[in-house]
């Protein structure tokens, strides 16, 4: 009799164990396929071509920086070009989102990776898994929230240059010329 209770006993166990490393290899899964939509997100933001913008305005940002005389400057032009730098420094904020997303997704691809291994092997600590699957959880939702970030100041910040940039370009073509 004895005998058949801890046989019981055991089994209740085990199979309590394989709901929760099933559940626990569902909610994996369910993060790693979050982290691949947030890759194919930032490759979306990427394709928008923020680099190359950088990039001219990085180049007309020095040419009126070197070509123009302080005294030479209307009050509305010299707004429309401190306008232009802080969106130019805001611009290059999403580049730094970018890295972050970019390495910090592949990482976090390789954490999900080894903690599925993990589980799937029983080895580690396995009274942690749930803590590690929640950090986890917490990394992949930091990841997110880098991408929205990115989203509106990218949003935001192209808006404020569309509506600058003849200005400031027409401005640094007739000092070029001058």
């Amino acid at each position: 009799m004895k005998f058949f209770v801890f046989l019981t006993l055991i089994i209740g166990l085990v199979s309590c164990h394989d709901v929760a490393k099933k559940q626990q290899l569902e909610e994996l899964s369910i993060l790693d396929k979050r982290v691949d939509h947030i890759q194919r997100e930032y490759e979306a933001l990427k394709k928008d071509t923020i680099s190359e913008i950088i990039y001219t305005m990085k180049e007309l940002k020095y040419r009126v920086k070197f070509d123009v005389d302080g005294d030479t400057l209307s009050i509305d032009i010299a707004k429309k070009i401190d306008s232009y730098n802080r969106i130019y420094k805001r611009l290059n904020l999403v580049e730094t989102y970018g890295e972050k997303i970019l390495f910090g997704s592949q990482k976090v691809k390789n954490s999900i990776a080894n903690l599925t291994n993990d589980i799937k092997n029983g080895d580690g600590d396995r009274a942690n898994y749930d803590k590690f699957l929640a950090f986890e959880t917490d990394k992949v939702d930091n990841l997110q929230q880098i991408v929205e970030d990115m989203t509106k100041l990218q949003i935001d910040n192209l808006h404020a240059y569309l509506q600058v940039k003849d200005v400031v370009e027409k401005f640094a073509a007739e000092i070029a010329s001058k």
